[in-house]
C-alpha cells in the first residue's frame, strides 16, 4: 500500500512535535511537510501535493480559512481534516461551505485521529462517502 503524503499546519511547535511522533509510528502515514502559518500551509501544500492537510484554522495569521478556501480552489483533490481547540456554529457551517468533512478537536485520542485521517484518505480515493 502507498503511504498517505499528509500536510501538519499549526502554529504550535508542541503540537505539530506531537502530532508528527505519532503520526511517524503509523505505517501508511507519510508526513511531507510542517508548517506554521497558514500562508506556510498553502505554499508548502504546493510544492508537496499532500492527499491530506491537517490545519489549524485559527492560526495568528488570521488566514486559516483563507487557506482553506485556496486550497479548495487550488487543490480540490486534497482532503483537508481541521483540527482544533474552539469551533463554532458559524464556523462549522463556512467549513462544511468549503467541503470540509472532518472537523477535529485538539483533544481528540490519538487512535480516533489515525482512524479520520484514514477516513479522510479513503473519502478522497472514492472508498467511502
Amino acid at each position: 500500500m502507498e503511504r498517505i503524503p499528509i500536510l501538519i499546519a499549526d502554529e504550535h511547535l508542541q503540537v505539530r512535535t506531537q502530532i508528527l511522533a505519532r503520526l511517524n509510528r503509523e505505517q501508511d502515514f507519510n508526513i511531507v511537510g510542517l508548517a506554521d502559518t497558514s500562508a506556510s500551509a498553502v505554499r508548502t501544500a504546493s510544492e508537496t501535493h499532500p492527499s491530506i492537510v491537517l490545519i489549524d484554522p485559527m492560526m495568528s495569521d488570521g488566514l486559516g480559512l483563507d487557506a482553506i478556501r485556496r486550497l479548495r480552489t487550488d487543490m480540490p483533490e486534497v482532503s483537508i481534516v481541521v483540527l482544533t481547540a474552539f469551533t463554532d456554529t458559524a464556523q462549522k457551517i463556512e467549513l462544511a461551505k468549503l467541503g470540509v468533512r472532518f472537523i477535529l478537536n485538539k483533544g481528540i485520542e490519538s487512535y480516533k485521529l489515525i482512524e479520520m485521517l484514514h477516513l479522510a484518505a479513503d473519502s478522497k480515493n472514492g472508498t467511502h462517502s
